[in-house]
């Protein structure tokens, strides 16, 4: 019978190698990760640093359009303020001037509506003919009230719409057309 001694000798042998054979393979795959590791994490710094670089360019740029924008909001709450007062000075000069207004002469309507024969006289062929005998008169206090504070209404809202329809314009870097440009800035400074 074979020594069994020369076997088991052989057998741990064999089993040394194949053991120093994985332990050589899993040192070289553990260094390979290891390198894998370093790349990935040097590629993660420099992404890093990038986006850093990226993100304070970009906060810069909106730093600036900000600022524009708070320089273009400061010149139209100017040009707001502007028009704001001219209307209130136009609005106390209207107030404190009569109102005068033409009164057309109703005598025609009046007596059209009674069916009698000056009704019929005065709704002659030439209606137009009846309104040349205006004449002019005071509106009453109340009235005057009302008609000042529509005025005032229509005045803000051209003045408003003007302002917008010019920042409109000036937003979208398209030349202001003269008419707008007009509305604008023909305004007379408040009194």
């Amino acid at each position: 019978m074979p020594d069994i001694r020369n076997y088991a000798l052989l057998a741990l042998t064999v089993l040394a190698g194949v053991l120093g054979l994985s332990t050589w393979h899993y040192h070289s795959l553990a260094k390979t990760s290891g390198l894998a590791l370093q790349v990935q994490n040097a590629a993660v710094v420099a992404t890093n640093t990038a986006a850093a670089r990226l993100l304070e360019q970009r906060m810069k740029e909106r730093d600036a359009k900000q600022a524009e924008l708070d320089k273009r909001h400061q010149a139209q709450e100017k040009t707001d303020a502007t028009a704001v007062t001219q209307i209130a000075a136009d609005d106390r000069r209207q107030r404190s001037a009569p109102v005068v207004v033409r009164v057309r002469d109703c005598t025609r309507d009046a007596g059209g509506s009674s069916g009698g024969a000056a009704g019929a006289a005065a709704a002659g062929t030439d209606a137009g003919a009846a309104d040349a005998g205006t004449a002019s008169g005071v509106l009453s206090e109340a009235g005057a009230g009302r008609l000042a504070d529509a005025l005032t209404a229509i005045e803000k809202g051209a003045a408003a719409y003007a302002s917008c329809k010019a920042d409109l314009f000036r937003a979208r870097g398209l030349p202001v057309p003269a008419d707008v440009a007009a509305a604008v800035a023909d305004r007379p400074p408040a009194e």
